[in-house]
């Protein structure tokens, strides 16, 4: 299952900056073990912000909670996860749309 994910900070946690850092490479260390674990096909963080982007790959909605979960930001991001269809099947679903309008003339 493919997962557009969005994570960011909103507001600043009430942390001193070195810790704030130290969760920051955490974090991205965190990233970048699901990147090479496959969880992740691609993403970054955001330039000039404080976020980060990915497109995830995983088996359910619930390990997807889990990995979300299990790093070191969330409880200072504000999460956005979206549902994707691959391109392969949005294409078969157009191509049956079209037949069946095409069938219905």
């Amino acid at each position: 299952m493919l997962f557009f994910f969005r994570g960011e900070v909103k507001g600043g946690p009430s942390l001193p900056p070195e810790k704030l850092f130290d969760l920051a490479v955490k974090q991205v260390e965190t990233l970048i073990s699901y990147k090479q674990q496959g969880k992740i096909l691609a993403g970054g963080v955001m330039a000039g912000r404080k976020g980060s982007y990915a497109i995830c790959d995983v088996d359910s909605i619930e390990e997807l909670q889990r990995l979300v979960a299990q790093l070191p930001m969330f409880p200072f991001i504000e999460v956005e996860l979206t549902p994707l269809i691959g391109y392969e099947h949005a294409l078969e679903t157009c191509n049956k749309a079209l037949a069946s309008l095409g069938a219905s003339k």
